[in-house]
């Protein structure tokens, strides 16, 4: 992986309920591979939202309220800053694993009651910076297992195609506010300039 990448997973409440909650609306557009701004129903229950690294739909203050009655599972990958997953559950904190790209390889930081798989998967990934440091490579294998762990719940890869869900493609999604035909927004802005007191210059 290289750049950087945000989702996040809803299991619980369908699309429709997922967009009201985040002030989100279809854009109309489809994508065969996931990218910002696309969105997905997977076969298992869990609706994905794509969006980017440091997107205000990831931050706590939308994911607990989204949360009321279901799970969420959102992500952030960066290849500089680091990775992380967070997990809700009807209104509360699940669970966290999060590692900074600047910390010690091996360094994790996690709370909450973590999935069965991730003694599996933190296994895996100690035996593979293990082989890795043996051999003097400088690469950070652990920055990938809050990545990995999000797939193991959810069954979302960001790598694969809307085919590989049996989909036939990714579904656009645009901020209910991007909405506004920007001729209706030059209106209300006159309309705003006309009301105001004659002292007030802007």
């Amino acid at each position: 992986m290289t750049g950087s990448r945000g989702w996040l997973a809803v299991k619980g409440k369908d699309g429709d309920a997922v967009f009201a909650a985040l002030d989100l609306v279809p854009s109309g557009e489809v994508s065969a591979h996931a990218r910002r701004g696309m969105s997905v129903a997977l076969p298992n229950g869990w609706f994905v939202v794509v969006t980017r690294f440091a997107s205000p739909l990831l931050t706590e203050d939308s994911l607990l309220p989204l949360s009321e009655g279901c799970k969420v599972v959102a992500v952030r990958w960066d290849e500089f800053s680091g990775s992380m997953v967070t997990a809700y559950e009807n209104g509360k904190p699940a669970w966290h694993v999060e590692h900074h790209a600047d910390s010690a390889v091996r360094a994790l930081s996690t709370s909450g009651e973590l999935p069965p798989t991730f003694d599996i998967l933190h296994a895996r990934f100690e035996a593979e910076q293990d082989a890795a440091d043996a051999l003097g490579n400088d690469v950070d294998c652990f920055q990938a297992l809050p990545v990995e762990l999000a797939e193991t719940v959810t069954g979302f890869e960001y790598d694969m195609g809307a085919g590989a869900y049996g989909v036939p493609a990714f579904d656009g999604w645009k901020i209910t506010q991007e909405t506004t035909p920007r001729a209706a927004s030059r209106r209300l802005k006159r309309m705003a300039r006309a009301h105001r007191p004659w002292w007030k210059f802007w």
